[in-house]
């Protein structure tokens, strides 16, 4: 008998509530910029978390519309390979240390 590994697909519920929370922050945001008595600092802070929620909903719209089966696929298997080439160079990083570290010891 042959056994399926069933791939966990995220579903849409998650992207549907980040972008209502992100549309929240960014009605927050919009009605605080709206009433004009902000200092250069404080006016700055709310353009960057405008800026930050624009990200979030263009990000999330992107994942609900735009994203494929395939192309979900494809990203995993980027992320997978990216997971491993950081593994591969942080072991060659860490016995490279230990390989220095005997060496000064004298072992």
């Amino acid at each position: 008998m042959r056994v399926v590994k069933k791939e966990k697909v995220a579903g849409k519920g998650k992207h549907i509530f980040y972008l209502v929370a992100a549309s929240g922050m960014l009605f927050y945001a919009l009605s605080v910029l709206g009433q004009g008595s902000l200092d250069g600092g404080a006016k700055l802070f709310w353009y960057v978390w405008l800026a930050f929620t624009a990200v979030i909903i263009a990000a999330n719209i992107n994942m609900l519309l735009f994203m494929n089966e395939k192309k979900r696929k494809e990203l995993a298997r980027i992320k997978r390979a990216k997971a491993v080439h950081f593994e591969q160079a942080l072991e060659k990083g860490i016995t490279k240390y230990m390989t220095n570290k005997r060496k000064v010891r004298g072992e």
